[in-house]
């Protein structure tokens, strides 16, 4: 859980982080994109529109999963809330906004591979 309020681009990239989680916490598919996958003309609201879509259907797929994939998804989805508490860009990145987004990216992704380990892969 972050512990200060963020610029909106580095929460943009945690909670583009939390909703790659709640994904494969509900599917075990897939793997994560790169931090360099978000360099280049990109709109952070269009980075998480399909994320943002699709929350409470992995939040159900991930329950019926059950056991540690439920608990894991529950906080998760806990989280969410204090991503979205800076405004959510909705302009092209310049480059130190694309900085911001994948620091924050990697950060949460990095928090979330070290407390749930095995569950993402």
């Amino acid at each position: 859980m972050p512990t200060e309020t963020p610029n909106g681009h580095f929460a943009a990239g945690q909670l583009r982080a939390a909703l790659w989680v709640m994904h494969r916490l509900a599917t075990s598919e897939g793997q994560p994109p790169e931090g360099d996958a978000f360099r280049g003309k990109k709109v952070p609201t269009k980075l998480l529109a399909a994320g943002l879509g699709s929350l409470m259907r992995n939040f159900q797929l991930a329950r019926r999963q059950g056991g540690d994939r439920w608990k894991a998804a529950v906080e998760v989805f806990h989280e969410i809330p204090d991503f979205l508490q800076a405004e959510l860009p909705a302009t092209t990145m310049g480059s130190g906004e694309q900085i911001a987004f994948i620091a924050g990216y990697e950060k949460q992704l990095a928090a979330y591979r070290e407390k749930f380990g095995a569950l993402l892969g």
